[in-house]
């Protein structure tokens, strides 16, 4: 029996990012979105894990922005990269689009990438007035998408995008571009984040899950319930084989679309949350 995720959930805070790279599992209310995170580094460790997990939210909250990035490494090498990341989220955080903080990340990582190794990233942007979902990657697996009204689990690739130095891992070419895509959403619908500790685990018959795998998993679910569903994937991919989500740093962001609005109050306070700075909240080992 899994029991879903039973945390009471926090609102994120106008002008805030939050985050790390430590063991966590919470549960977040922001304007459009409830949002859960779970991670666990490498054998539970406490100098933290090579999974970096960034959210951020704008001066009235209508822009909410998530950030995985998988880097190589673990410990005093992964949280030099988780604050650089955090400090370019803190500079971005205002901005709707997502494309100049994705550049931006790409020439970072090429400056440090003699000396920290290479880094995947899959970043999220909600922007509550249009109800519209951006996402990029840089190497990394493309996010899992719940359509309600079709009640269906769907993987979003890249394959209408035109071809060429695409969804490299960060730093390893300064030219490089990275495929992405804009999603209108409904309220019910989901998407899911994940470190490839998921799709890396295998099945009874010792063979890769991959994104096909994850999706069986997640349609075995009759009627999912945002709550329900970290929870039962860490449960059911567990069980299938030893080592599973335990021999790599496991780390997922699910965001569940709602009806929310942003407050009349944070519309109005936001011109003068501008003048200050943004509340950091990031905890890194």
């Amino acid at each position: 029996m899994v029991e879903p995720v039973s945390l009471a959930p926090e609102r994120m805070t106008c002008m805030e990012i939050w985050g790390g790279n430590r063991a966590i599992e919470k549960h977040f209310e922001a304007p459009g979105l409830d949002i859960y995170v779970h991670s666990t580094p490498y054998k539970d460790s406490q100098s933290g894990g090579g999974d970096i997990y960034y959210l951020t939210s704008c001066a009235s909250g209508r822009i909410s922005r998530f950030l995985l990035a998988d880097v190589s490494g673990h410990g005093e090498s992964a949280s030099e990269i988780a604050v650089s990341l955090r400090d370019l989220l803190r500079q971005n955080v205002n901005k709707i689009s997502q494309q100049q903080f994705v550049t931006q990340m790409n020439v970072e990582f090429g400056e440090l990438a003699h000396e920290s190794g290479f880094a995947t990233a899959v970043v999220a942007t909600f922007f509550e007035p249009k109800k519209s979902l951006d996402i990029s990657v840089a190497g990394h697996p493309f996010p899992i998408y719940y359509t309600a009204s079709k009640r269906k689990w769907i993987y979003l690739d890249s394959a209408e995008l035109d071809q060429g130095l695409q969804n490299l891992p960060l730093g390893v070419h300064d030219e490089s571009s990275y495929p992405g895509r804009t999603l209108t959403t409904e309220p019910g619908d989901m998407f899911v984040l994940y470190s490839d500790a998921f799709i890396e685990s295998v099945n009874e018959n010792d063979r890769l899950l991959g994104i096909s795998g994850i999706i069986e998993l997640l349609s075995e679910i009759d009627r999912p319930e945002p709550g329900y569903i970290i929870p039962f994937l860490r449960k059911r991919i567990g069980e299938l084989a030893p080592g599973n989500l335990t021999d790599d740093d496991a780390t997922l962001i699910l965001g569940h679309f709602t009806k929310t609005k942003v407050r009349l109050r944070d519309n109005l306070i936001a011109p003068f949350r501008l003048l200050g700075d943004v509340c950091d909240n990031t905890r890194l080992c």
